[in-house]
């Protein structure tokens, strides 16, 4: 025989009686806030007077209708009398629901806040009520009623939730014979989603309502597939389920009211809110139900109309605010395995590779996904031919409805959304446009400050934009963070579409206003200034979408040139110099292009793509741009100018990767005595200019004069930048080179070390600064025969140096020779 486990009991509906000060005090946790807990730990329902939806009746008549649908009624007395009750002068809304439910017979749970509470003045005072408050609470406490005093919220949840435990229950009833069935048809191909139904289908079996909802909020991620999936997929479950459309709140009631005629509640002619208050009632009082309500947007409008009880609920939104209204589940893009399952099921032959493509271009976002799938398979179009449409024309391909069973197109989905929110929130819609042109990576929330006010003229507001990132979170429309928003690559390219004959601002596009903006929000120098480095990292991806060539920016080319540089300074001086190259030599060909090779715009920019083909190995052709930079900033700034004495310091560096090495030391010698006399000998371009004469006199073999510059300079950038800057320990491995010369071994490897360990802290184990700190040391490793741990560390540096350089830059090409040079020693301590 099979025992059935026995049946959660009933949802109760449990109305909270209370003046508004005590749903927001005290901070940080109300006490209203801690009567709702014990309600939902209680496994019932709240209704409270803030949830119920703006009505054509009074007050009163509200607080009679609802406090009649309720099952049990709570009140939290303060110590303010609250509003006085419309055309009444005796009694407020809270002493009326007290009398309310006493004639209705409810059971009533009283709870007064003791003279030890602890709070705000706020809490307390009443400046105009305050006797009757104490009347008020006097009559309470002789009225007969089973009254507890409680202090703290803490106190309120804990007797309040046993209160409800130990308050008995109604009988609950099965539903009648016969199935009442107003689910739409199952008839798109469901893929995937098991763990979602899984977690779905537990959360329901726990008593309490669920919601499905998609995390980013956006059209298309398939959060009414998966309840349709769900209703059909355990439809035995139930003998009633209905299907609600929940878009627009006023027609809910109708909704429902078809619903309670079916079930022969009502007649034809009765008004819709009779029906649904005898729908609710015999909703509670049974089981084996299922509502969906879908594509529902507020959770106050919608939570009149949640029977509670016995019954399951699944509620469809963009919206993710449903706290204290049902328990939020995720609907999340396809996995990369979901989208290529389901190209590959509408078209056999497409390999994985190109499956593969198409989704991630796509950002796995099933409606887009199913409809490409669709579209490859009637068209016979290739990858490539799909892509190209998507890049060029995403509006008119995405727009394609092909999907049996879905009601609209991606485009169509979207265009209606864009619409909406130009209608309720004109000011949100230029922001999502903003974060649309840019990459599809969230986007710092700081940089849509400096959009134009011209623009968005709440942009400076922090109240203002607030207002905008919450409906753009609550549409479902951006991912919104603290930090920052995120826009899906599918809207985002159908709002490009759609704006890409725009003119925002100042009759500029939209390519060109992000252009501008970009500019105007950029951070501080990034060159090696490793606080500055994050805000960079986040802006990066946008930087090069913005100055991508494709784009026509052609007003703001100067604007592009400097962006280009800026993000080529920023790889370069986080360790990616393979990265950086192709954006400097781009920027420079801008500058030359717009500005002329004479111009200080272009001398800066030269300066910096010689830095970068140095870092690569690429000496002589940094030699031969450095030289003739260097050449014409001392004939258009002046010998003394600092961007002529940078392009000097950089030559000079050329010239001793060349080899040499006399005319680096006197080119060196020159810009450090002039940068001495210029900026003082302090300064930190002056200490680099003296820590690179110092690697000059190293290779010169004057190691004594170079450990003593090399000492003196550590101790001043030191001081000027502190320990851990990029220049102090490029410094300190310098100084600690000759000190290995010198014979000052243990001196050389503590200095060594704790470079090595600071560099790898602040800069990271790949980049070239800490590889060439570890070289270092591995060269020192060796000084002393340690030939197994400078064999160990060589290696390592190979192996990220062939990664991060290239297999044939001639850092690699020298940590090859040090390995060798290893397993040489390490053969003849131990030849056999």
């Amino acid at each position: 025989m099979t025992v059935e486990p026995p049946k959660k009991p009933s949802a109760r509906r449990v109305f909270l009686s209370h003046t508004s000060e005590l749903r927001e005090l005290p901070q940080p946790r109300s006490f209203i806030e801690a009567a709702e807990s014990a309600v939902t730990r209680a496994g019932d329902a709240v209704a409270d007077m803030a949830y119920f939806t703006a009505r054509d009746i009074t007050p009163e008549q509200v607080d009679q209708e609802k406090l009649a649908e309720a099952d049990v009624y709570v009140l939290i007395a303060g110590f303010r009398y609250g509003s006085l009750v419309r055309g009444r002068t005796d009694v407020s809304y809270t002493e009326q629901e007290f009398q309310t439910a006493t004639t209705l017979g409810l059971p009533r749970l009283v709870f007064l806040l003791g003279d030890d509470t602890e709070g705000p003045r706020a809490l307390f005072g009443d400046l105009h009520h305050a006797d009757r408050q104490e009347a008020f609470r006097r009559r309470l406490r002789n009225s007969g009623i089973t009254l507890q005093t409680v202090s703290t919220p803490e106190q309120l949840e804990t007797a309040l939730l046993q209160a409800l435990v130990e308050l008995p229950r109604p009988r609950q009833q099965s539903m009648p014979a016969g199935r009442i069935w107003g689910i739409p048809g199952r008839t798109v191909q469901f893929t995937g989603r098991e763990e979602l139904l899984s977690m779905l289908h537990e959360t329901l079996r726990s008593g309490q309502p669920s919601v499905v909802q998609a995390v980013h909020g956006m059209g298309g991620v398939g959060k009414t597939t998966a309840a349709l999936e769900y209703a059909h997929r355990y439809g035995d479950d139930y003998d009633v389920a209905w299907w609600i459309p929940s878009e627009d709140p006023d027609l809910i009631a109708g909704r429902l009211a078809e619903l309670a005629r079916a079930l022969d509640l009502v007649a034809d002619g009765d008004p819709a809110t009779m029906a649904v208050a005898r729908l609710h009632g015999t909703l509670r009082e049974r089981d084996r139900w299922l509502l969906v309500f879908d594509n529902a947007e507020d959770a106050i409008r919608l939570q009149p109309f949640l029977p509670g009880g016995e019954g399951h609920v699944i509620i469809t939104s963009r919206n993710p605010h449903w706290t204290g209204v049902a328990a939020a589940l995720p609907v999340r893009e396809f996995t990369r395995a979901e989208s290529v399952e389901v190209l590959k099921t509408h078209r056999p032959e497409l390999p994985g590779t190109d499956a593969d493509r198409i989704a991630e271009e796509l950002g796995d976002l099933p409606l887009a996904v199913d409809q490409a799938g669709r579209l490859l398979s009637v068209t016979g179009w290739t990858t490539d031919t799909y892509l190209s449409l998507l890049a060029e024309r995403a509006e008119e391909l995405l727009a394609r409805h092909q999907q049996a069973g879905y009601r609209t197109s991606v485009a169509a989905a979207w265009a209606l959304s864009f619409d909406r929110l130009v209608q309720d929130h004109p000011a949100a819609l230029p922001v999502l446009t903003f974060i649309a042109w840019l990459a599809p990576e969230p986007v710092p929330l700081t940089l849509l400050t400096e959009l134009p006010e011209d623009l968005v003229p709440a942009v400076r507001d922090p109240l203002g934009m607030a207002d905008i990132t919450t409906v753009l979170r609550a549409r479902g429309m951006a991912d919104v963070t603290a930090n920052t928003a995120q826009l899906h690559r599918v809207p985002a390219a159908l709002l490009r579409a759609r704006t890409r004959h725009d003119t925002p601002v100042d009759g500029e596009s939209w390519p060109v206003t992000v252009v501008r903006v970009l500019r105007a929000g950029l951070p501080g120098n990034p060159w090696n200034n490793p606080p500055a480095w994050p805000l960079w990292q986040s802006l990066l991806p946008h930087l090069l979408v913005a100055t991508g060539s494709s784009r026509d920016v052609q007003p703001a080319i100067s604007d592009v040139a400097y962006l280009l540089d800026r993000a080529a300074s920023y790889l370069q001086t986080r360790g990616e110099p393979r990265a950086a190259l192709p954006l400097f030599e781009r920027s420079y060909k801008l500058c030359v292009e717009v500005n002329g090779v004479d111009h200080p715009r272009t001398f800066l920019s030269a300066n910096n793509l010689a830095l970068g083909l140095s870092q690569l190995g690429e000496h002589q052709r940094a030699h031969d741009l450095d030289q003739d930079t260097l050449a014409r900033c001392r004939r258009v700034l002046g010998e003394d100018h600092p961007d002529t004495l940078s392009t000097a310091n950089n030559l000079a560096g050329n010239l001793m990767a060349l080899g040499e090495y006399q005319q680096a030391y006197d080119l060196d010698q020159d810009t450090f005595t002039r940068r001495k006399c210029v900026f003082g000998e302090d300064d930190p371009d002056t200490l680099t200019s003296a820590s690179n004469l110092v690697s000059t006199l190293y290779v010169l073999g004057e190691c004594e004069r170079a450990r003593d510059l090399g000492q003196d300079t550590l101790d001043r950038i030191r001081r000027v930048l502190g320990a851990d800057h990029p220049e102090t320990l490029a410094t300190a491995v310098n100084l600690a080179s000759n000190l290995w010369v010198l014979g000052e071994w243990q001196r050389a490897r503590d200095l060594n070390q704790d470079t090595l360990d600071r560099s790898r802290r602040i800069l990271g184990e790949d980049h070239p600064n800490s590889l060439m700190a570890a070289s270092h040391l591995a060269s020192g490793l060796r000084r002393l025969g340690e030939y197994r741990q400078a064999y160990e560390l060589d290696k390592d540096i190979l192996a990220r140096r062939k990664r991060v350089l290239g297999e044939d830059h001639p850092d690699t090409l020298q940590s090859v020779e040090h390995l060798v040079a290893d397993l040489k020693a390490l053969q003849d301590q131990d030849p056999g």
